[in-house]
């Protein structure tokens, strides 16, 4: 139970609300006005795991003396008292609806009372995310606790062992442990595991102090880790010295600086699998490391999930409900944080974003880390790159003196940058793009129901899985959330990836760097993807860009021949990933975030550049107001990122505690030493609009997209283009010298576009009407 800190009272005065409230199905009770019931853990109808931190506020003139019953009983929680308020945890709740009922009875007059449904769930999920994924590989053994506890004897699930005998004793679909307490020291470098029985007495010679209250105590960190549905959640804080007796003694309230991190993990993954625990298994990693340890030195609790870690997943809607769920794990046991930051990289940083515009009151301000708007609308240009690299290979195969072996040529079609110097990895040469260093092997990850990560079948067989376990899977991000998407007769999930009336290369036509010839011929030939069900196995080594299943045609080089195909995309899976919250709109983002990225460009990094602005468009274009609540800092990729994270964790810090913006929550870019090249409104200037460059744009140019080089905008959000006939196209101005284009060439374009070709100024297919 966490004690009461007066000086804290304010902060959650003011997050009470002096009514009585309902959940799902729960009559609303007349309000008394001296006496209210609030949850704090979650919202009423969205409690778990059978408990909920609760407040009572009374009127100045109520009697001290309370009653508590739940479901009609009396219970007697452990309260704690501040003035007229009371707070405390409640135990004992039944799935599904219970009422919690607080009364008084005045001597001599009318007594009073208030009343709250609370909708319980359970621990292990789900809350509203749907069905649960099987097969699921636990991998709480990894972590280092222990095998999860059996919950069937169906067969069901993970195969659980007797320790002794090796037999197999049942199964676990939950993947649940019980709740463990482990300690960890720092010693300058990292963490090491802390006997908390003797070390205190006895500290390790390596032991590290931190400054706490002006006094310097040992580096120690508890760590409580469980799980909560079904993934492993962690929670660390500073515990510089031993709290009580006992095998769990409580978290050292004196040592938090009450607010609270969330860290989020990146990646994207394809499901069925649990995770591992941040402070187990391979520990903290790299740079994490370095920031994780300088946020729990400030006094900084950091609360984390493997279910937020977007390389075991990419559903956004499970990775949401697992961050609400432990978080309220974290006020349950901690208490409610004045604040919480989100921080993390990549998908980290995506979730942030998507937390922000689907959960408002999650976080109160985020850290994305070389972040995507979404990684949704981000298959658009990267499901582009074989398709294109495919050609160019081609081209250079037939025509060894082809003007594509100039590897930084290849930018001009592709968008993103290209290198006649950085290393690739396909041809062990110099000469790559962004498309071959960054994205290679992305789209069979994504698009190929029958490519799996060996890793799976190597897991489940150290495990005691049948061989058989994922044969009926298919490993796509569409059929990952079959429940959001749906599936065919077939069980193959649809697939929203469209490139009809794409013209690859328009812009380059337009600024005269390529010829009509060649501009017809790539668009002729670029071809498309195939249907999930046509999918065969990738075969990297022989077939590096998957060109075996791509739809392409043999004579698409002949004006004459047949152009190779394009794909049609599913409408109604582009209508699901707006309705499900996977695609971030620009429509909300009402919290304060500092979006941190090194510039990877040089290096021809997946995190490029370009995503910061990205969602600063759908903002602008959106929510104008909104995007006022998202700043940008760039720093050399040489440069220190871990310091420019924490700089951000201060600004932040700051802004919330100040209820104002600061200085330092402006645009700003930094040199290799750190130092600040520019500062303020103008330092972006030349990337969303047409002022001459600001010194951050100058600093570090912006790259584009295969998309926005055929037109479409840095949004990057169009899944299906509106189209127009190639005779309207050739009236309009949509290729600057129309009159290059003979008869023969304009029958060709007729017939590699025969539905149109793109209208990106009329807006967007896929996006529906509402958004």
């Amino acid at each position: 139970m966490t004690h009461w800190n007066p000086s804290f009272a304010g902060a959650l005065a003011a997050m009470l609300v002096p009514v009585v409230l309902a959940g799902c199905g729960g009559a609303v009770q007349t309000p008394d006005r001296k006496l209210s019931l609030t949850v704090l853990s979650s919202k009423p109808h969205e409690v778990s795991g059978g408990d909920a931190r609760i407040a009572v506020n009374a009127a100045p003139d109520a009697p001290g003396k309370m009653t508590f019953l739940l479901n009609g009983r009396p219970i007697d929680p452990p309260m704690v008292a501040a003035g007229t308020r009371m707070e405390g945890v409640v135990s004992g709740l039944a799935d599904g609806a219970n009422t919690l009922e607080v009364r008084y009875a005045a001597d001599g007059g009318r007594g009073a009372s208030a009343a709250l449904v609370l909708t319980n769930h359970p621990l292990n999920g789900p809350i509203f995310s749907g069905p649960q994924q099987q097969p699921f590989v636990c991998r709480t053994q990894e972590s280092g606790l222990g095998q999860p506890l059996v919950d069937n004897q169906d067969g069901v699930g993970h195969p659980v062992f007797d320790t002794v005998g090796g037999r197999p004793i049942g199964h676990s679909k939950s993947c649940a442990i019980k709740t463990q307490i482990h300690y960890f020291y720092f010693n300058g470098e990292g963490f090491k595991p802390f006997d908390a029985a003797t070390d205190y007495a006895t500290p390790p010679a390596d032991l590290k102090t931190v400054t706490l209250h002006g006094a310097s105590v040992p580096y120690v960190v508890r760590v409580e880790a469980g799980t909560i549905n079904r993934f492993v959640y962690t929670i660390a804080m500073l515990a510089p010295v031993a709290q009580g007796q006992g095998a769990a003694p409580g978290f050292d309230s004196a040592s938090w600086n009450r607010k609270l991190v969330y860290w989020l993990r990146g990646g994207v993954g394809l499901g069925h699998q649990q995770g591992t625990a941040i402070w187990f298994s391979n520990g903290l990693r790299g740079i994490e490391r370095q920031i994780i340890s300088r946020i729990l030195a400030q006094g900084y609790a950091v609360l984390s999930s493997s279910g937020n870690e977007a390389g075991v997943h990419y559903n956004m809607r499970l990775a949401e409900e697992t961050a609400m769920m432990s978080k309220e794990r974290f006020i349950e046991a901690v208490g409610v944080p004045a604040f919480t930051i989100g921080i993390g990289g990549s998908g980290g940083a995506v979730q942030q974003y998507l937390f922000a515009q689907n959960r408002p009151g999650l976080l109160d301000a985020g850290i994305p880390v070389q972040s995507y708007p979404d990684m949704v609308t981000q298959t658009i240009p990267v499901a582009d790159c074989p398709l294109l690299e495919q050609y160019f290979n081609g081209e250079v195969a037939r025509d060894p003196a082809s003007t594509w072996t100039s590897w930084s040529r290849r930018a001009l079609i592709e968008g993103s940058n290209a290198s006649d110097t950085v290393a690739n990895p396909v041809t062990g040469k110099p000469g790559s793009t962004e498309c071959i260093n960054g994205w290679q092997g992305a789209v069979p990850t994504v698009l190929n129901p029958v490519f799996k990560d060996p890793r799976y079948e190597l897991v489940a067989q150290n495990y005691g899985y049948p061989a058989d376990v994922f044969a009926k899977v298919k490993w796509t991000h569409w059929n990952d959330l079959a429940n959001i998407y749906g599936t065919d007769g077939d069980g193959h999930a649809p697939s929203p990836v469209d490139n009809v009336g794409v013209q690859y290369g328009l812009g380059a036509l337009a600024q005269g760097q390529i010829g009509k010839d060649e501009f017809l011929r790539i668009n002729a030939c670029v071809g498309s993807w195939k249907e999930p069900s046509q999918f065969v196995m990738w075969e990297s080594d022989s077939d590096p860009f998957d060109a075996r299943n791509m739809q392409r045609s043999a004579s698409c080089r002949d004006p004459g021949g047949v152009p190779s195909p394009r794909r049609m995309g599913d409408m109604a899976a582009m209508h699901a990933a707006y309705a499900s919250g996977h695609v971030f709109t620009g429509q909300r983002l009402d919290i304060p975030m500092i979006d941190v990225r090194p510039y990877l460009e040089p290096s021809l990094n997946m995190h490029n550049a370009r995503q910061a602005f990205s969602v600063r468009a759908r903002l602008l274009d959106a929510n104008h107001a909104a995007a006022k609540n998202q700043v940008i800092w760039f720093a050399d990729e040489k440069a220190d990122q871990s310091a420019r994270a924490l700089d951000a964790l201060a600004v932040l810090d700051r802004y919330l505690s100040d209820g104002a913006a600061p200085a330092g929550f402006t645009d700003q870019c930094f040199d290799a030493s750190g130092a600040v090249i520019a500062s303020g409104p103008s330092s972006w200037d030349g990337v969303l609009n047409q002022r001459p460059k600001g010194a951050c744009s100058a600093a570090f140019p912006i790259f584009a997209s295969p998309r926005m080089v055929a037109g479409d905008s840095i949004k990057g959000d169009v899944f299906k283009c509106k189209l127009k006939p190639v005779a309207a196209a050739m009236g309009d101005g949509t290729y600057p010298d129309a009159a290059r284009f003979n008869a023969d060439d304009r029958q060709w374009l007729e017939r590699i576009f025969p539905q149109g070709v793109c209208d990106y100024r009329a807006g967007d297919q896929g996006r529906p009407a509402r958004w």
